[in-house]
């Protein structure tokens, strides 16, 4: 949170937004509540946030943390006055009625209110691995369809953990999930980012953000080009030297090399990082077979085959299994 703040800063912004789950859980906010009336006192900016559904008995009242932070708790919504923009709340609940449906539909007709801030699962084909360390419980489901309808110009929404999303709605309306600012687990790969609007120039932007992340490098590796693969490697890890991060390898495929040799060669280049063993092997006897042999000359006059390597992978795995069965001679 101070990196998001620090960032905000320097970037000269107006006002923070945070769409639900600042808080893992209610027991959370209470350890943490000291702590957060310090970050969030004396601050260029004001800080907007609505409860999500970690975080949603959190904010009771008389509570402080802080004079900078407002939480918009009221439901099913509200809307907010910042300068000459205003902001619709929308906290986090079970489910969109029709009802609420038609209220924030008819509110959003107001020229005014051109943001909203809800925490929801939006339904355009994210699985259940895209939602980072969140279940896949889909909290406050919404199609992109029926966001469509509404009339804002931004949707600034919580719940999704992964990277940063955004998403181009018909009639150009923009619903953007900032993902969580530091990685939580490996569901939540890559440098965090960050999500500013400039609504007078109409600008959107993302920005890095200096905090911990994790990261993965699967490459399929193939048999013979053990070289390139390790290469590769080592240009990865090279870029992500000094940062504040945990690396994990993922070699996948088929190897020529043998696995110990192979194994021992990953690890000296990779370091610190995680290597997973578990997604490659050796197939030197696949390539060596004679029937194999004929195949691939077969398979390489066949140009208007398109996925040529993924086809060689299937017969190569094949034959491997059929290998180890004894179901093929050697």
């Amino acid at each position: 949170m101070k990196t998001v703040l620090s960032t905000a800063e320097k970037e000269n912004v107006d006002l923070v937004t945070i769409s639900g789950d600042l808080f893992h859980s209610r027991e959370d906010a209470e350890v943490l509540r000291p702590q957060l009336r310090e970050i969030f006192t004396d601050n260029p900016f004001k800080i907007l946030a609505i409860p999500g559904n970690h975080d949603e008995g959190a904010y009771r009242g008389n509570l402080n943390w802080g004079p900078d932070l407002e939480v918009a708790t009221e439901k099913p919504f509200e809307t907010r006055e910042f300068e000459d923009q205003n902001i619709v709340t929308l906290p986090f609940q079970d489910e969109l009625t029709t009802e609420l449906y038609e209220r924030i539909k008819n509110v959003s007709r107001d020229p005014a209110n051109r943001i909203l801030l809800l925490h929801c699962t939006l339904d355009i084909g994210y699985s259940a691995e895209n939602f980072g360390e969140e279940e896949a419980v889909r909290y406050f489901p919404v199609t992109s369809s029926t966001l469509s309808k509404w009339e804002f110009d931004f949707i600034l929404a919580g719940h999704f953990h992964g990277n940063t999303d955004v998403r181009r709605l018909d009639g150009g309306k923009e619903f953007i999930y900032p993902g969580s600012p530091v990685s939580l687990n490996w569901s939540e790969t890559g440098k965090r980012r960050a999500v500013i609007l400039d609504l007078t120039e109409e600008d959107r932007k993302e920005l890095v953000l200096d905090t911990f992340y994790r990261d993965t490098f699967r490459e399929t590796v193939r048999a013979g080009e053990e070289s390139e693969f390790i290469e590769g490697v080592k240009d990865w890890m090279r870029e992500r030297s000094g940062e504040n991060c945990k690396l994990r390898v993922v070699p996948e495929g088929h190897i020529k090399m043998d696995e110990t040799e192979f194994r021992k060669t990953v690890e000296e280049v990779c370091g610190v990082a995680e290597v997973s063993h578990d997604e490659y092997k050796n197939v030197e006897k696949v390539l060596n077979h004679p029937l194999f042999k004929r195949y691939k000359e077969n398979l390489d006059s066949k140009e208007e085959i398109e996925d040529m390597e993924g086809v060689r992978s299937k017969v190569i795995e094949a034959m491997s299994r059929l290998l180890a069965r004894r179901e093929l001679r050697s």
